[in-house]
């Protein structure tokens, strides 16, 4: 394996950013790496150790809503502020129970052209088709959720803002359009596929490359790759960009069809999702949590983003090249579980947020980033006073600067949009979602693919099965 950066890990890495200060740099949460990948690679065994996240906590000015593994204790955290919504909490997941079973068992699956004429292509259509014949109900609730904005998704089940706003928030994450537009429902149901739980890993997420280096593959660090070679319609090795090459029985990365290229120059990655990195002194102290109100010790993970309102404005500007004013913030403390992170005393908040657009309009990221900051700082101010006088250190990195530095497509944290033209056998072209391409021996492994990002490691797992397949 050959990695641009001089170590492994690509988004799942952790780095100092300040002097005796260590972070996630980039994937903050391990709750979508699958356990058919943890098992096989016997990644426990080699050291990823996993750190359950039990409550999430959503505060506002003057109160709060944490929800909880525990479903009494969320059901008593929602009726605070309904009785209905709180009734209608466990009936809402009940629904969406069989969608997300179909959705996990969809993600493992290699995506078919379903106008394949061969007999191949036929009998895996027609394979595909026997599987999904009994799931009638949920391919319909998946039609409505590609269809439905998340706000009107969410109100035919609550009533309650602070209830909205918290379903609402998951629709933000690696969305580029806010929660009141069509098709963001979606991202409120995919994030429910995650099988692991909310959880850190120890170390930060760079555990996950140090326990997967354990089985013996060669990895070469500092290898930037130019282009690959082709000969004939085959790929045969790669071209490093200090102009050494390196042959290679299977190339996974430009001599490709016009037609296909089409396909992927129109393919939309750009991110508007900011990450920042902070070393502080103390822990912020949320001004509406209260222990006593929801019986949970510290919020070390947090949702800002109060209101419906409050998450679709955050988008309003960066609709016409701005950023937002007032950014929605998702704050976790890996060091309230984890103190090998940062110095005796001392903590990290890391931040994941929006809206940033990959360039503006107007201005450039140069001249507006110390003013995001302060947007930034603001909003925790906002919601607990004092965290902007606390911060010793911090890092900010925007979209561009992501996939400067780690080659993610447009800094987008799905590697590309959850939109119904860009999943499944549409991602990321059409005739080409079965991880192969154009050209033999080349193959696509990474979350431009099928089923998309967020460290689940699913895209390289389902290629390398069919990379299997064609040595055969």
């Amino acid at each position: 394996m050959l990695e641009r950066k001089p170590h492994i890990g690509g988004a799942s890495v952790t780095e100092e950013f300040a002097p005796g200060y260590r972070a996630s740099t980039y994937a903050f949460i391990m709750g979508h790496l699958h356990p058919r990948v943890i098992a096989e690679l016997d990644l426990r065994k080699h050291g990823l150790e996993s750190i359950p996240v039990p409550d999430v906590c959503n505060p506002t000015e003057d109160d709060c809503i944490v929800f909880s593994k525990d479903p009494k204790k969320t059901h008593a955290q929602i009726a605070r502020f309904s009785r209905r919504d709180a009734d209608n909490y466990p009936r809402f997941f009940e629904h969406l129970q069989s969608t997300v079973k179909l959705l996990r068992e969809v993600q493992m699956l290699t995506p078919t052209n379903p106008f394949r004429r061969d007999p191949a292509g036929l009998f895996k259509t027609a394979r595909l088709a026997w599987k999904l014949r009994n799931y009638e109900k949920e391919i319909y609730t998946l039609m409505q959720t590609l269809s439905l904005s998340a706000f009107n998704y969410v109100s035919r089940w609550f009533e309650s803002d602070i209830v909205k706003a918290k379903f609402m928030f998951w629709a933000t994450i690696g969305s580029n359009v806010g929660p009141y537009s069509p098709g963001t429902a979606f991202y409120l149901v995919a994030h429910l596929i995650g099988q692991t739980g909310l959880s850190f890993a120890k170390g930060g997420m760079g555990a996950i490359a140090g326990a997967g280096k354990a089985h013996g593959m060669r990895i070469r660090t500092a290898a930037d790759v130019a282009e690959s070679l082709v000969s004939n319609g085959w790929a045969h090795g790669v071209r490093l960009t200090d102009g050494e090459e390196i042959p290679a029985g299977i190339v996974k990365r430009d001599q490709l069809p016009a037609e296909f290229m089409r396909w992927i120059d129109g393919y939309r990655t750009r991110g508007k999702s900011f990450n920042l990195l902070c070393a502080i002194d103390r822990l912020p102290r949320y001004k509406g949590f209260s222990s006593e109100r929801t019986g949970d010790e510290y919020p070390a993970y947090s949702h800002i983003g109060p209101t419906p309102e409050f998450l679709e404005r955050a988008f309003d500007e960066a609709k016409f090249g701005g950023y937002s004013s007032a950014p929605f913030l998702s704050p976790s403390i890996p060091t309230w579980y984890d103190d090998t992170l940062a110095p005796k005393g001392k903590h990290i908040i890391t931040f994941q947020g929006g809206v940033t657009p990959y360039a503006l309009k107007h201005s450039t990221w140069e001249a507006e980033k110390p003013r995001l900051l302060r947007n930034i700082y603001a909003v925790m101010d906002r919601f607990a006073p004092g965290f902007s006088a606390s911060v010793m250190e911090h890092k900010l990195f925007l979209p561009k600067d992501i996939e400067d530095d780690i080659n993610m497509p447009g800094g987008n944290t799905q590697h590309g949009e959850l939109t119904l033209d860009q999943l499944f056998m549409m991602r990321p072209a059409p005739g080409y979602a079965d991880y192969r391409t154009p050209l033999k021996n080349l193959y696509q492994c990474g979350g431009s693919t099928h089923p998309g990002g967020a460290v689940s490691a699913v895209p390289g797992h389902n290629a390398a099965r069919e990379i299997l397949k064609d040595w055969k």
